[in-house]
């Protein structure tokens, strides 16, 4: 394999792949691009992309395929992607994942590795409905497996914690139904290029970190490298 990692995460929603690519970040010294971080920076920023994404969002309507492509071709090189990038909410299509292959390809590179973070539906319930949120901050608990330390309160400054609206089995299994559509495609994609490695996240955090990993290794890629 080569010097620079490049990965993503597929799967649903609720499944941990902001869990797991912060701990990536941290122990991997990787990039981080979000498409929607990218799109917020943009637009306040107020590049010339940037006020052609805050006309489109303002009127309601989707940020097409092109306009994403162009942010993350423009944020490909910066020097915090030196030893690697993780691709945060992209690919989300198998469109995009033909486009990001082609960014990657033109910079003499290709992408190292996809993880599917495979999940069952009763613990996709039992992770989504019981997750809270601090507003303000965005911190992130949850009634089971990360409680605040007083129930419906924010640990550091004691404001109340809410749990957001699509955090509900109804939103979650309309938000299933189109993964399932678009992700299907994405999966055959990078398995047929033998890209494609799975883990069970069912089993926990730590499972999945751990497996994450062992896979990398056998790459041979390390921590901290």
């Amino acid at each position: 394999m080569g010097e620079s990692l490049t990965l993503t995460f597929v799967g649903p929603p609720g499944c941990g792949k902001g869990t797991q690519s912060g701990l990536l970040q941290k122990n991997y010294k990787l990039g981080h691009l979000s498409t929607g971080d990218m799109l917020r920076e943009a637009i306040r920023q107020q590049t010339p992309l940037g006020k052609e994404i805050d006309k489109i969002i303002s009127k309601g309507n989707l940020v097409s395929n092109e306009i994403v492509r162009d942010l993350i071709d423009q944020n490909l090189d910066k020097s915090s992607n030196e030893h690697g990038v993780i691709f945060d909410g992209y690919p989300r299509t198998l469109e995009q994942a033909k486009t990001l292959e082609q960014l990657l390809y033109k910079r003499g590179q290709e992408l190292t590795v996809a993880f599917e973070l495979s999940i069952s539906y009763p613990e996709l319930v039992d992770r989504v409905t019981g997750r809270l949120i601090h507003r303000a901050s965005g911190r992130i608990y949850h009634k089971t497996f990360i409680p605040p330390k007083v129930p419906m309160t924010d640990d550091i400054t004691g404001e109340p914690l809410v749990q957001r609206k699509d955090d509900s089995i109804e939103t979650l299994n309309a938000r299933l139904d189109k993964y399932y559509k678009i992700g299907t495609p994405i999966l055959d994609f990078y398995k047929s290029k033998g890209k494609l490695i799975t883990i069970n996240a069912s089993l926990g955090r730590e499972y999945t970190w751990m497996m994450i990993q062992k896979s990398l290794s056998r790459l041979n890629f390390f921590k901290k490298l």
